[in-house]
C-alpha cells in the first residue's frame, strides 16, 4: 500500500484555514486507510468555513473535489421552478459529500446549503484522482458509503409514495434517534431540524409535521427544548411506525 506525499498547494476558496490533522483524521471516508496515509494528506487539504444559510456548493457547479464535514449540519437540496425546496438529505459531522462529481466528472447535481455554522475540508480533485488510482483503501470505504447512499434513497422514494407524512415523521425521527442512541432505549438529537426543515426532507409542509411531533410529545415519546429533541422511548417510536403503516 502506498503512502502520498502530495506537492501541490491548496487553492484558497471562501475563508481557507490551516489544516489541523486532528480533524480530517476522523473522517468516515479514511476509516480503512492507515494512519501514515491518512496523515500524508494533510499538506494539500485545505479548512473552509461557512455561516449559517450560506450556499457552499450550487447545482451546475464545475468545481471539483470531495468536502469532509467537522462541524456544523449541512441540507443537500434542489429548488423547483415554483421554488418549492425539495430536500434530499442532511450531512452532519463526519460525513461528506461531492463525490459523485469526483467520479463522474459531471457538474454538482444538488445545492449544499450550511444549517449552521460549519467548518469543512476539502480535498481537491488532483489529489481525489490519486486516491481513486492508488488507494484501493480509500475506494472501498466510497463504494461501501455509495451502496449505503443509494439503499438510504430507496428507502426514501419508498416513503414518499406510499406511507403517510405521519409516518415519514416517525421514520426520520427513529433514524436521527437510533444513530444517535447509545443504549437502543433513548436519545438526544441536537440540533435538531426545524419543524420547516423536517418538511423539506420529508416533502410535506410545516403544519403537519408539527402536528405528528405534538402528537408523540403527547404520548410521552418525544420532548422537545429549543433545538433539542429528546427520545424518551425509542421501542415506543418504532412501534408506533409499524402501527401507522411504515417499515422499521
Amino acid at each position: 500500500m502506498k503512502t502520498f506525499s502530495p506537492s501541490l498547494a491548496p487553492s484558497p476558496s471562501h475563508t481557507p484555514k490551516e489544516a489541523s490533522p486532528k480533524d480530517y483524521r476522523a473522517n468516515r471516508v479514511f476509516r480503512h486507510m492507515s494512519h501514515p496515509e491518512v496523515e500524508a494528506l494533510g499538506g494539500v487539504i485545505e479548512t473552509l468555513t461557512y455561516g449559517k444559510g450560506e450556499m457552499i456548493l450550487q447545482r451546475h457547479d464545475r468545481e471539483g473535489g470531495i468536502y469532509l464535514l467537522l462541524d456544523g449540519v449541512l441540507l443537500a437540496n434542489q429548488y423547483a421552478k415554483s421554488g418549492r425546496e425539495v430536500g434530499y438529505r442532511r450531512i452532519t459531522a463526519g460525513s461528506y459529500f461531492g463525490e459523485i462529481s469526483a467520479i463522474d466528472g459531471l457538474p454538482r447535481s444538488v445545492n449544499i446549503v450550511a444549517l449552521e455554522d460549519s467548518r469543512l475540508a476539502r480535498l481537491p480533485q488532483s489529489l481525489v484522482r490519486r486516491l481513486f488510482e492508488e488507494s484501493p483503501r480509500f475506494m472501498k470505504a466510497l463504494l461501501e458509503d455509495m451502496a449505503g447512499l443509494a439503499r438510504s434513497l430507496t428507502d426514501r422514494l419508498f416513503e414518499l409514495t406510499a406511507v403517510s407524512v405521519a409516518c415519514r415523521v416517525d421514520i426520520e425521527l427513529l433514524r436521527m434517534a437510533s444513530a444517535a442512541s447509545t443504549d437502543g432505549r433513548q436519545a438526544v438529537i441536537n440540533p435538531c431540524p426545524t419543524h420547516a426543515e423536517l418538511a423539506t426532507l420529508l416533502g410535506s409542509q410545516r403544519e403537519p409535521v408539527t402536528r405528528e411531533l405534538n402528537r408523540l410529545a403527547g404520548l410521552g415519546i418525544v420532548r422537545q427544548t429549543g433545538r433539542t429533541l429528546h427520545v424518551l422511548d425509542l421501542p415506543a417510536l418504532a412501534d408506533e411506525v409499524e402501527r401507522i403503516g411504515g417499515e422499521v
